[in-house]
């Protein structure tokens, strides 16, 4: 008996099960090679997601960067403009962050 991933939800479950406890997929109806089909491709689109949500932190503190240094030419747009610039660009760059983690820790998993 091994402990598997389910495809379905990706929490582990037994591969003697019939069916995932956690989400009801039908672990009984496919057989081991297309269950690792499933996982895999899962983590293939998960990890596209990541990729994704990546480059728009990225974008994201490009912007707030440049909204950041913009009003610097005393532009007159507002005294505001630099603060919410640099917020954005800082929870942006924290999120970049979280995002690299996710994407090192899900490739570490393989």
């Amino acid at each position: 008996m091994a402990i598997i991933s389910c495809p379905g939800c990706g929490k582990k479950v037994s591969d003697k099960a019939a069916t995932c406890e956690h989400c009801g997929f039908m672990l009984s109806a496919h057989d081991s090679e297309s269950l690792v089909r499933k996982s895999r491709l899962q983590r293939s689109q998960q990890l596209s997601r990541l990729v994704s949500q990546q480059m728009l932190a990225i974008l994201l503190f490009i912007a707030g960067i440049g909204a950041f240094f913009y009003d610097w030419g005393n532009t007159g747009i507002g005294p505001w403009v630099p603060y919410i610039g640099g917020s954005v660009a800082a929870i942006s760059f924290v999120w970049y962050l979280i995002t690299r983690g996710r994407i090192y820790m899900l490739k570490k998993q393989r």
